[in-house]
């Protein structure tokens, strides 16, 4: 470590302490006005105003999302540009059951302690809005994923958040592609009496899942192939029925093997609709890649959590405990943002492995001490990760170079992930003391 990158670390971890009680503020506010995703105004507009008032200069609406943010401050020096992104939506009837409140507030702390050096050393440092990470309707399409599609996270050195988690602290998680869309068949109601006078959609959404369920047997047993019928053609037993359509949600272990599954299911829906008559059709929800880490920054992060006394899941264990699996975990639309510029989703913990999110338990960490123990340490580890790549260029170059190579192989050479689960570089295992 550069002896000015030291100085630095304690400047930022200073400005976090100085901003404690409006870190804590953050968070607690969002908790007590939890809202679904693309209706979260008054946690967007409370970001805004708060960034605004610290010299920062605001975009919104952005990528067609109306609670949706920039918040931008430049150095009129050249720099790194670095995004922290903040979350914010909340579960229906639950509240904050994922502790998005948690991380707008450590994004907020860490973008705002870090003001000053970007000011000093030239840069840029962005907060960025990014709403309906739960994605519960069907409007939804993760906001991250139409930011990203949007080129909002293109020509970003990094971009940095941190989830509240039960356990130990994590720099290194997977999460797996995600596929979730309705299937919809149109037929033409009739008499029961007169069957052939009706074309019969809910025999036709039938037939559609039992040919995916037989094709199935044919693909990995890791593919998650989850449906339910949310259309079952109507009330009446004695009516052929007009309409049906069933949720289905799937994920895989990498993107390019759902999308080779999803095509056959687009299959399906075309030769049932022209053998039965019915109108098949396919509508997306939400559609999510798979992590790209960027070891990297990893590394980095874990050495800062390490630094401000907390204890990290190394990524080797992480690594293994992917290996164990044989069905998908996890999914986000963070995903995509690894795909467009190097990127780390690390986790804060709110509590020990008993705690669970989506439940009441978790809510209630979120909103309370821990909650804001856990976003006060993301905003530090966060922003002294981020003083790396602002005061040691070499650093910087090796986080971007890193991100390039995948790219330049369409991400098919990363360590450490499906479906080839490549070593790690050694001087990644000795950077997190995990070498030889």
């Amino acid at each position: 470590m550069l002896p000015e990158t030291g100085i630095f670390h304690q400047r930022v971890q200073d400005e976090v302490d100085r901003l404690r009680q409006d870190i804590e503020r953050v968070s607690l506010g969002i908790h007590a006005h939890p809202e679904l995703g693309l209706h979260e105004h008054w946690a967007c507009n409370f970001l805004v105003t708060e960034a605004t008032a610290r010299g920062f200069q605001v975009e919104t609406p952005v990528a067609g999302l109306e609670t949706g943010f920039v918040a931008r401050f430049s150095s009129e020096k050249e720099g790194p540009k670095i995004a922290f992104l903040c979350e914010y939506d909340a579960l229906p009837e639950l509240g904050h059951g994922c502790g998005h409140n948690v991380i707008a507030a450590g994004s907020f702390g860490a973008a705002m302690a870090l003001k000053p050096v970007v000011q000093e050393l030239g840069g840029t440092v962005l907060l960025v809005g990014t709403p309906d990470e739960e994605a519960v309707s069907d409007e939804s399409k993760g906001g991250k994923v139409v930011m990203a599609r949007a080129g909002v996270f293109d020509d970003l050195d990094a971009a940095l958040m941190m989830h509240p988690n039960g356990g130990d602290n994590i720099v290194w998680r997977y999460s797996f592609p995600l596929k979730d869309f309705t299937v919809h068949f149109d037929g033409k109601p009739a008499h029961y009496t007169q069957p052939e006078k009706g074309i019969n959609a809910l025999e036709a959404l039938l037939l559609f899942l039992n040919d995916v369920n037989a094709i199935k047997r044919g693909w990995s047993p890791s593919v998650m192939f989850a449906y339910t019928i949310t259309d079952g053609g109507g009330p009446s037993a004695i009516t052929v029925p007009r309409s049906a359509e069933a949720h289905i949600t799937m994920k895989a272990f990498d993107s390019a093997y759902l999308e080779s599954r999803f095509e056959q299911v687009q299959t399906c829906v075309r030769a049932v609709s022209e053998m039965t008559g019915a109108a098949g059709r396919i509508q997306v929800l939400d559609e999510y890649l798979n992590m790209i880490p960027n070891l990297r920054l990893a590394a980095s992060l874990a050495r800062s959590i390490k630094v401000l006394g907390g204890k990290v899941t190394s990524p080797v264990e992480s690594q293994r405990d992917l290996e164990r699996l044989t069905y998908p975990g996890i999914s986000t639309d963070f995903a995509d943002v690894s795909w467009a510029a190097p990127g780390i989703h690390g986790y804060c913990s709110i509590g020990d492995e008993s705690l669970v999110a989506h439940t009441p338990e978790f809510v209630k960490a979120a909103g309370s001490g821990p909650g804001n123990a856990a976003a006060v340490l993301a905003a530090k580890a966060m922003a002294m990760t981020a003083v790396d790549i602002l005061t040691d260029s070499g650093f910087a170059r090796s986080v971007k170079e890193e991100f390039l190579s995948y790219k330049k192989q369409n991400f098919h050479n990363v360590p450490g992930i499906p479906p080839g689960y490549l070593p790690f570089a050694e001087d990644f295992l000795d950077d997190i003391g995990a070498g030889p």
